[in-house]
C-alpha cells in the first residue's frame, strides 16, 4: 500500500501546480495525453498492489516471528473443514469433514466424530512446537534424500484443507537420539524435528475417534417422536405407526388416536433414546442387512428436530450378546451397522399405551359448584353455598332433603381424589353401544356429576360387568374412551352415604362463652364420677381444680378443651335414640356415661345459661367407643383424645403390683418331687 501511495503523490505533487495553470482551451488540447497518463498511474497502482501481495505473502510464510511450523501450519488448522490422515501407519485412510460446529468421519465409515479426539488433534497440532528444523536443500548437500528420513513413503500424510486452502504435513521415522519423528512442513521446503506424541494423537483407534452417540438433535429441540412397529405376523402384516407431538402445554399422541399424552413420561423416553450408545460396531466385512434383519426392520424410530430429522432402523437381536440384551440398529441412509442395548427398544412396543396420560379427570376445582353422586335413585349433592363452604344434600324421595355442614377437609379429599383419578390400562378406544351394554354402563356403579358455574359439566361413569367383579371401568363424557381404574380405592372414595361427607364439627362455643360446670356420670349405677363448678366466672379451671388428683386432672382439662370445639372420628347414623345405639335388630350398645356442661353464653342486658350433654357407650377397643348427642341428633364414633380422657376417669381395672411398682408377694416355696415310682411291665 505504501508504494502505491508513493506513485500516487508524486504524480500528483507534479501535476498539480500545472493543472491549476492550464486555461480551459489548452487542457481541452492536451486531452489525450491526460488520459495516457491516466492510464499509466493505474497500472502503476496494480503493479504495486500485486506487488505488496506477494510480498505480504512471502513475509508470512519466511518471517521467523511467526514461531515456526506452528505459525505456518496456525490458519490453516483454525479454519480447518476437511482433515485427511493417509500412509502406512494406517489400515484404511481417514476423511474428516466438519458441518457448522460438529465433524464427522466420511471414510472409512460414515459417523459422527467423538468431538473431543478431533479438538485434541487439532489443539496438538496448533501449537506444535520444532526441536530443531534443517531445509531439504541442505539434506541434498549431504547426499541424503526424503527417504532416508521416512519421508518419501510416510508413516501418516496429513492433509488440512479449508473451502480456499489446503496444506499437507509428512511424518516420517522416529529420530535417532530423543522421542521425536521427522516431518515434512507444507511447502515440503523444511523437514522440522518434533515429539512423537503427534503422531499417537493422529493414530488413535478408530472406536475412540468414532462417538458412540447415536441421535445428534438436542432433547430441547426435539418437537415430535415417530414410531413404526411391525406387527407380529399372527396380527396380521400392517404396521403400528405412533406419533406423539410436542403442543403448547405438553405432548399429544397424533396417531394412531387422538389422545393426551403423559409429558413426564414422553420426556423421559426422549431423554432415553437421545442418550443411547452403540455397544460395538459390526465390521464391514460381517455387514449383512437381510441376516440381521435390517432390510426389513421391525421398528423405526424418527425424531424430530428442528427442520430436521433422524431415523433409527431396529433389526434382529444380536444373538451373541447375553441373553439377547442387544438388537442390531442403523441411522437411516448411512450404511454404519452396530448394536444397541433392547431395554429402551423393547418397552417402545407398548408406546401407545404407556406414554398415554393416566390421570383423565381434568376440571378447576376452583370453579366447582357443585358435585353430585348417584346410584339408581339414590343422590348425594354436595353444594358449594354463598360462604363458600359446602353443605351436603341426602335424598332418596324427592320430598327426603336434609342439609348439612359438609366437611372442609373431606370434600377437598374428594376433589383432589378426582382430579388425580387414574386410568391402570386402556381397553377400548372406540366403544361400540354393544360394548358399553357388556360393560355395564347402562346400570353405572357410581355417577358423578362436576358442575362449575350453570352450564359446564363434566359427568365420569364408573362400571361393573356381571361377570368381572374384580374389574371397575371409567368413562368420561368429554371423550368416548374407556378407562379401567383400580374398583377398591375408586368405589370408597365415592361413598353413598351423607354421613361421610358431614362436618366432624359435632358443636363449637362462641369464643366469650364460659363453661361454668362439667359432671361426669355412670347411667347404670346412677353414680356421678366426678362434678365441678368454676365457682367465679372469672376465675380459671386449672385453679377450680388445684385440689383435684393430678390423675384426674389432666383428663378433666382435656374434656374441658375439647367441648368448646367437639369433633367426631365418624358418624354413624342420624336420629337420636335413649336406649343407645342401635347396631341392628337384635345388638343394642347402651348409653353408659353422660359428660355434662353448663355453659354461660354472651348476650344483652342478661346472659344466657345453656347445658350441653353427651352419652357414650362403654369403650369397646382401644381406638372405639360411640357417643351420642339428643341435640344435633346424632350417633357418632368418638375422637382418640375424647376415649382417652374418659378412660382415665372411668376406668376400674385393677393393676398387676408390678405395674404400680408395689413389691411383689412372697412365692410359697414348693416340695420337691419323690423319685418316681416305676411301671411294672404289662
Amino acid at each position: 500500500m505504501t508504494l502505491s501511495v508513493c506513485f500516487a503523490t508524486l504524480a500528483s505533487s507534479h501535476l498539480q501546480p500545472h493543472y491549476l495553470a492550464l486555461s480551459y482551451s489548452y487542457f481541452d488540447a492536451v486531452n489525450p495525453m491526460r488520459l495516457k497518463f491516466t492510464v499509466f498511474l493505474l497500472a502503476l497502482n496494480i503493479i504495486a498492489f500485486g506487488l505488496i501481495s506477494f510480498l505480504g505473502k512471502r513475509a508470512q510464510q519466511t518471517d521467523p516471528n511467526m514461531g515456526g511450523l506452528s505459525g505456518q501450519i496456525g490458519r490453516e488448522i483454525v479454519e480447518a473443514d476437511r482433515i485427511e490422515i493417509r500412509g502406512q501407519g494406517l489400515e484404511a485412510p481417514r476423511i474428516l469433514i466438519r458441518n457448522g460446529s460438529t465433524w464427522s468421519i466420511s471414510e472409512p465409515m460414515q459417523w459422527s466424530a467423538n468431538y473431543f479426539a478431533v479438538n485434541r488433534i487439532l489443539n496438538q497440532l496448533q501449537f506444535l512446537e520444532e526441536e530443531a528444523s534443517f531445509s531439504v536443500d541442505e539434506l541434498e548437500n549431504t547426499g541424503q534424500s526424503l527417504a532416508d528420513y521416512g519421508l518419501e513413503n510416510p508413516l501418516i500424510e496429513l492433509t488440512i484443507a479449508n473451502q480456499n486452502d489446503a496444506l499437507t504435513l509428512r511424518i516420517g521415522t522416529l529420530t535417532e537420539i530423543g522421542n521425536n519423528v521427522y516431518l515434512l512442513g507444507p511447502e515440503e521446503k523444511d523437514i522440522f524435528v518434533v515429539s512423537r506424541q503427534v503422531i499417537d494423537g493422529l493414530l488413535i483407534d478408530l472406536g475412540d475417534l468414532r462417538t458412540r452417540g447415536i441421535f445428534d438433535i438436542p432433547v430441547f429441540e426435539v418437537e415430535a417422536l415417530n414410531l413404526q412397529i411391525k406387527s407380529p405376523a399372527s396380527v396380521g402384516n400392517g404396521d403400528n405407526k405412533v406419533r406423539v407431538a410436542r403442543t403448547s402445554t405438553g405432548w399429544n399422541f397424533e396417531a394412531p388416536l387422538t389422545a393426551q399424552a403423559n409429558p413426564d413420561l414422553v420426556a423421559n423416553t426422549i431423554n432415553t433414546l437421545t442418550a443411547a450408545k452403540v455397544i460395538r460396531f459390526i465390521e464391514q466385512e460381517a455387514i449383512d442387512p437381510v441376516l440381521q434383519g435390517l432390510e426389513s426392520p421391525f421398528m423405526r424410530v424418527t425424531i424430530q428436530g428442528n427442520k430436521r430429522r433422524q431415523t433409527l432402523l431396529i433389526g434382529n437381536r444380536d444373538t451373541t450378546a447375553r441373553e439377547g440384551a442387544a438388537y442390531y440398529a442403523k441411522l437411516e441412509d448411512n450404511p454404519t451397522i452396530f448394536t444397541v442395548e433392547s431395554n429402551a427398544f423393547d418397552e417402545l412396543r407398548e408406546a401407545q399405551e404407556a406414554l398415554r396420560e393416566r390421570n383423565f379427570m381434568s376440571f378447576n376445582p376452583k370453579a366447582l359448584t357443585a358435585i353430585n353422586i348417584s346410584q339408581a335413585e339414590r343422590q348425594i349433592r354436595l353444594q358449594r353455598i354463598e360462604t363458600g363452604t359446602w353443605q351436603v344434600i341426602e335424598s332418596r324421595t324427592s320430598t327426603d332433603i336434609r342439609p348439612r355442614r359438609a366437611d372442609p377437609e373431606i370434600i377437598q379429599q374428594l376433589i383432589t381424589d378426582l382430579s388425580e383419578l387414574r386410568a391402570i390400562s386402556f381397553p377400548l378406544d372406540n366403544p361400540s353401544t354393544a360394548d358399553l351394554e357388556r360393560l355395564g354402563f347402562n346400570q353405572a356403579r357410581r355417577s358423578v356429576v362436576l358442575t362449575a358455574g350453570d352450564k359446564d359439566e363434566q359427568i365420569l361413569l364408573l362400571a361393573q360387568p356381571e361377570n368381572e367383579n374384580d374389574k371397575l371401568f371409567a368413562r368420561s363424557n368429554r371423550n368416548e374412551f374407556i378407562y379401567e381404574v383400580d374398583r377398591r380405592s375408586t368405589i370408597a372414595l365415592l361413598p353413598l352415604n351423607a354421613l361421610h361427607y358431614r362436618n366432624r364439627e359435632l358443636d363449637a362455643l362462641p369464643e366469650a362463652a364460659v363453661i361454668t360446670s362439667i359432671k361426669l356420670e355412670d347411667l347404670e349405677t346412677g353414680a356421678t364420677l366426678f362434678d365441678h363448678s368454676l365457682g367465679n366466672e372469672t376465675a380459671l379451671w386449672p385453679n377450680a381444680l388445684s385440689e383435684v388428683d393430678e390423675e384426674q386432672r389432666a383428663p378433666i382439662l382435656a374434656l374441658l378443651s375439647e367441648l368448646r370445639k367437639l369433633k367426631v372420628k365418624n358418624y354413624l347414623k342420624d336420629g337420636f335414640t335413649d336406649e343407645g345405639y342401635v347396631m341392628d335388630a337384635e345388638t343394642t350398645r347402651p348409653w353408659k356415661y353422660r359428660l355434662s356442661a353448663e355453659i354461660t353464653l354472651p348476650g344483652g342486658a342478661t346472659k344466657r345459661v345453656d347445658t350441653r350433654s353427651y352419652v357414650f357407650t362403654k369403650r369397646r377397643s382401644g381406638t372405639l367407643q360411640f357417643g351420642g348427642s339428643m341435640l344435633h341428633d346424632s350417633i357418632f364414633e368418638i375422637q382418640q383424645s375424647t376415649l382417652d380422657s374418659l378412660f382415665e376417669l372411668t376406668d376400674t381395672m385393677v393393676l398387676p403390683p408390678e405395674m404400680e411398682e408395689a413389691p411383689l408377694p412372697a412365692q410359697p416355696t414348693l416340695a420337691p418331687l419323690g423319685e418316681p415310682t416305676p411301671t411294672p411291665n404289662q
